[in-house]
């Protein structure tokens, strides 16, 4: 009799082991409202061990809870940027790399992943299963393929419930989006492989073209090109851009010759980003403006 409860409390101790074990594995859903909290602390230089450990363990969130949501704020190309509708403020917090999102997650739910820094802004990587397809619980950001539209207001409306009537707030999104993801994968070796081919980049005022030099080295094919410091990207293979110059072999700007360019003078520029691998970059279509 004995030998028979010994196994039987063997048994359940095993199955309460085990039980254990697969609840360590699956993350606990944790709180938007208490995510929010810690992000405050984390925006104020107090970032808490705790929350440190959250990251690393990848933890879990609702992306729909009763006083507090994650929502849509942008998506350029294969990045989305996301905030929550309790946080205070308009500005992304959350970033996602589609190509990396496997899907495996349900729909109602997001992760944390890393601290993602991007020029001099700082962003919580998260993965959701969301997939956003025609209508949704979310509101639709507007989407931005063309770099060279530096200032596209839109509406974002806030539904509060037990409420008639809903606020509506007016948002500006990242300007020059395309600009602001080549300076993320030119600092992050580890975005470069995401790269969409054919990207179009415009280098604005806040990013000008610094001129370096005149190179005639391809001499084998009578070619010249001017070359250009890309501003602001610092220490990077992928600083420099060539201009090539028109069959004339002189630098066109704005569709005028720009006679005797001198090192140090800044111009304005677009180009198309063709491919981009560990050790170079190749652009295209290159056109470059005054400032």
């Amino acid at each position: 009799m004995n030998w028979h409860v010994s196994i039987s409390f063997s048994v359940i101790l095993s199955l309460f082991s085990l039980a254990n074990l697969s609840a360590d594995k699956n993350p606990k859903v944790q709180s938007l409202q208490s995510l929010n909290d810690e992000i405050i602390q984390w925006k104020q230089g107090k970032i808490s061990k705790i929350f440190q450990q959250k990251i690393r363990n990848r933890s879990v969130y609702h992306t729909n809870e009763e006083n507090c949501q994650l929502e849509l704020a942008s998506k350029i190309s294969s990045v989305t940027y996301y905030r929550l509708s309790c946080q205070g403020s308009e500005e992304p917090i959350f970033i996602e790399f589609l190509s990396q999102n496997r899907n495996n997650l349900p729909k109602d739910e997001f992760r944390l992943k890393s601290v993602q820094r991007i020029g001099k802004k700082q962003y919580l990587e998260i993965q959701t299963g969301l997939k956003y397809v025609g209508s949704n619980a979310y509101e639709s950001a507007k989407t931005n393929f063309d770099d060279t539209d530096l200032d596209y207001p839109q509406k974002k409306v806030n539904q509060i419930r037990n409420e008639k009537s809903a606020n509506i707030t007016t948002y500006k999104p990242i300007q020059n989006p395309n600009l602001f993801y080549f300076q993320s994968i030119a600092e992050n070796p580890k975005r470069r492989k995401e790269v969409p081919s054919n990207l179009e980049i415009f280098f604005d005022s806040s990013c000008p073209l610094e001129f370096v030099e005149k190179d005639q080295s391809f001499y084998w094919d009578q070619t010249v090109s001017y070359v250009f410091r890309i501003t602001c990207v610092k220490d990077s293979v992928y600083r420099l851009i060539r201009a090539p110059s028109a069959p004339s072999g002189e630098l066109m700007v704005s569709n005028t010759i720009w006679k005797d360019p001198k090192p140090g003078e800044r111009v304005l520029g677009k180009a198309l980003l063709k491919k981009i691998s560990e050790t170079q970059i190749i652009w295209e279509k290159v056109i470059l403006y005054y400032e």
